[in-house]
């Protein structure tokens, strides 16, 4: 049974975060009189299993709690929340149900657990902390999403820099956005440059540089790169950063002033000059983005657009009385209420956005209230996370009616946005569907490319795409372990065979198309595989160049002499291509990684000093040994700490190793 995790809501003190429900407190349910479980082997019939669903729900304790909806193979298909679980559990088991959504749910459940709690607003918390958790598929789940662009300051790096981004990686770097506009973002990011000289270069080691850039000459750079320049002067200009995009602005406008000072009791006027007419443009900014009325005031604005069964949202944010950002809100999901465009969406979408870490401010603005229940709760909950009291208002006039505004464009303009996505990739599937016969269009794809050096480090790279998006979560690779070097149909065998041996298809999931890179060969050692493990093979298909003809990509097909008819440029054969090239690219990084391991242990093993331990961070630390033998001797001793007389063996052997030919 699932055990919820919720904070203690009647200690306002208790800044612990999550704990486990107390035996008081908690009680996981199942049938409290008794009455025989739903027997999901049975087979018995929808009507009879619709009708053991409503006597158990209506057994249930007359209390508030979270109820989880399970299907045949116990995966958490809902999690709601109920202020009595016997009237709000037993109202889905009925004949007639207020919407198709809904039916479809109930269609698949055939048991449910619930979690009594002693409040109302204890059943908020833990619902919020299962559908974060759990993201089952029928619940309004807040979705990140990686194809809106986003600023990127590099906090990693000793000399930080912005850059524009739509894969933010998870290397500790500050992230602001996601940006609804590509346009609206390189317009704010031109006045960030111009209002704190940030460094633009993409050199790594910017104390490599000989001499500053034009950049410095004319004013949009501090430079760097120049000898004299520290990391704590840096800081000052990436801070101020920091501060402009939390909407800190008073605390900006202090710090450039008496940067300005400082210049100024130092003698050196063209620096302080310079400060000057970037807090002038600083304040004619603010001057601009500040609402009337507002005052100093933060607010939140949310709105919604639904089309299609598709939900998008966007956050407007107003930060010390400027708007400071409006940011796109992707949803997975719709609500299982009876209204799908009531606020219950928002709230769903506002529970799982906002939490101690991020949140919310002293005023929400809403397109419509919830109900009274509703609202009363929801606000205990934003101000118990904000430590202060969280106001949300529905406006009807003025400038805050106007933000609401702003919200709904961008909301609308979100979802078309990603409407328009949709039916791009949907049209390249179902052109892949119908040229490669595939009796589904396509939803998964799973791609396949071996990589090795005449036989050495021989791997195989296994990369996957939902939904026309690479998912890399879902990314395997493996060595080859029993194939002779330099076979790759018995290299492709082998690693067919070991990836649908797996028969947890929950972590393993069947692709709609099995794509190899490669040709017939190809295809055969594949079908061979699973003639060996006795399964019908998914769909499969070999995609390679015409290197006789040079001409454009080709794919084969198993039993089909010729290749299938793809145009070339075609979006069914940019998808395909692009699954291929990013195996090519993930199965040649991890032989890559090998064959330097092999490499470090075969050339340094025997140096006095140079231990396992360190060998281990020298692999980490560069990603090839051409990185390692450029790099310095404060780098590398950054990363393994050794001695002179070590370093001077590393970079003899390393000459000697990459002079071979």
């Amino acid at each position: 049974m699932g055990k919820g995790l919720h904070n203690n809501p009647d200690n306002p003190e208790d800044k612990r975060g999550p704990k486990p429900l107390s035996p008081e407190d908690k009680k996981v349910h199942t049938n409290n009189n008794g009455a025989k479980e739903p027997d999901k082997e049975a087979n018995i019939g929808p009507l009879e299993l619709l009708s053991r669903l409503r006597q158990k729900a209506r057994e249930l304790p007359a209390s508030s709690g979270v109820y989880l909806m399970k299907d045949k193979d116990g995966k958490i298909l809902y999690v709601g929340k109920a202020k009595l679980l016997p009237n709000r559990v037993s109202s889905y088991f009925h004949k007639s149900l207020p919407s198709a959504r809904i039916s479809l749910m109930v269609s698949k459940v055939t048991d449910f657990e619930v979690v009594v709690t002693t409040t109302e607003k204890e059943a908020l918390l833990l619902e919020n902390s299962l559908i974060k958790k759990l993201r089952p598929r029928f619940n309004v789940i807040l979705r990140d999403d990686k194809t809106y662009p986003s600023l990127r300051l590099s906090v990693t790096e000793p000399f930080p820099r912005l850059e524009i981004v739509r894969r933010p990686l998870k290397d500790g770097s500050i992230i602001y956005g996601p940006f609804p506009s590509a346009t609206a973002l390189k317009e704010s990011l031109k006045l960030v440059n111009k209002l704190f000289p940030l460094r633009r270069c993409r050199t790594p080691d910017v104390k490599k540089i000989t001499r500053p850039c034009l950049n410095y000459q004319m004013g949009l750079c501090v430079a760097p790169c120049r000898p004299d320049y520290t990391q704590e002067e840096y800081k000052v200009v990436t801070d101020n950063v920091r501060r402009f995009f939390k909407g800190e602005f008073a605390d900006l406008l202090k710090s450039l002033e008496d940067t300005m000072q400082t210049h100024v009791d130092r003698y050196e006027f063209e620096a302080a000059a310079l400060i000057r007419d970037r807090l002038y443009d600083l304040r004619a900014t603010l001057e601009r983005q500040v609402v009337e009325n507002f005052g100093d005031k933060n607010i939140d604005v949310w709105d919604l657009a639904i089309k299609d069964g598709f939900t998008g949202a966007a956050l407007v944010s107003v930060r010390q009385g400027a708007v400071t950002g409006c940011q796109p809100i992707v949803a997975d999901g719709a609500s299982l209420e009876d209204n799908p465009d009531s606020s219950t969406i928002l709230l769903a979408l506002m529970g799982q956005y906002y939490s101690e870490k991020n949140p919310p401010p002293q005023e929400i603005l809403l397109p419509k209230l919830p109900q009274s229940n509703d609202l009363l709760l929801f606000t205990e909950f934003l101000s118990s996370l904000s430590g202060k009291k969280v106001a949300l208002i529905a406006p009807k006039r003025g400038d805050k009616l106007k933000l609401l505004a702003m919200a709904a464009e961008n909301a609308r303009l979100s979802l078309e946005e990603r409407l328009a996505s949709l039916t791009k990739t949907s049209g390249a599937m179902a052109e892949i569907q119908s040229r490669l016969r595939l009796p589904k269009l396509p939803r998964r794809l799973e791609c396949f490319d071996l990589a090795h050096l005449q036989g050495e480090a021989a791997t195989c790279g296994m990369v996957v795409m939902e939904e026309g998006d690479l998912k890399k979560s879902a990314y395997r690779r493996f060595k080859i372990k029993e194939a002779k070097g330099g076979d790759d149909y018995a290299g492709m065998r082998e690693v067919i065979k070991r990836r649908f041996a797996h028969s947890d298809k929950e972590k393993w999931p069947w692709p709609d198309l099995l794509l190899l890179d490669g040709g017939k060969g190809q295809i055969q050692a594949a079908l061979k595989a699973f003639s060996d493990l006795n399964l019908t093979p998914p769909s499969i298909a070999g995609i390679t160049k015409d290197r006789e003809h040079g001409g454009p990509d080709r794919i084969f097909l198993p039993g089909r002499k010729n290749p299938a008819d793809l145009n070339p440029g075609s979006l069914g054969l940019l998808i395909l291509q692009k699954l291929r090239d990013e195996a090519h690219r993930f199965s040649r990084s991890y032989h890559h990684n090998l064959r330097k391991k092999k490499a470090l242990s075969s050339l340094f093993a025997d140096i006095k000093g140079l231990g396992p331990a360190r060998l281990k961070a020298l692999d980490k630390g560069f990603e090839s040994l051409e990185a390692l033998f450029a790099a310095t001797d404060e780098e590398i001793r950054k990363v393994a700490p050794v001695n002179q007389e070590i370093l001077t063996q590393i970079r003899s052997r390393l000459e000697g190793h990459l002079k071979t030919p």
